[in-house]
């Protein structure tokens, strides 16, 4: 019976970790830096392309958040509606498990990066997420700046992938 109670304990504590760790990267008071590496010259075309023929593979990147390096993450654009091959800045899903199995920041495998182009005031979609959470289970959702191959890509709404 003892057992049981701590190993309850346990998981209780590494569950409210992950939580909370989940938290700082979605903290709505600061902004995230993530920058993505890719290993293509010609990763704009490949994503375009994929992004044309309908393909959900993704075109691989090292990324760095916050300072946390990790290797070989899949990247591919984000839904249909605000992509254009004819727009410099694309909203992004990040996948950090896509080759190498459960990598993860700070349990989070996938990030997914709005591009707010149908908000030039950047502020509705996390103050949307931020008042829903008040009432009801809904997604996290902060800023981050993008860097892509050392190259400020711009402001981005990050939203917490659903589970």
């Amino acid at each position: 019976m003892l057992f049981r109670r701590v190993l309850l304990v346990i998981c209780l504590l590494q569950l409210s970790k992950n939580v909370i760790a989940q938290g700082d990267f979605y903290n709505i008071d600061s902004i995230s830096e993530i920058r993505l590496y890719f290993f293509d010259a010609n990763w704009d075309h490949l994503l375009d392309s994929m992004y044309v023929v309908g393909e959900k593979d993704r075109v691989v990147a090292n990324i760095i958040i916050n300072g946390d390096s990790y290797d070989s993450v899949g990247v591919r654009y984000k839904g249909f509606s605000s992509v254009s091959i004819n727009t410099i800045k694309n909203p992004f899903n990040i996948s950090l498990d896509y080759l190498i199995n459960d990598q993860d920041h700070k349990g989070i495998n996938k990030i997914k990066l709005s591009n707010v182009i149908q908000d030039p005031s950047f502020v509705r979609e996390v103050l949307s997420y931020n008042i829903a959470r008040k009432y009801m289970p809904a997604s996290q959702a902060n800023f981050s700046n993008l860097f892509i191959n050392d190259t400020l890509w711009g402001l981005y709404v990050n939203v917490e992938a659903s589970k």
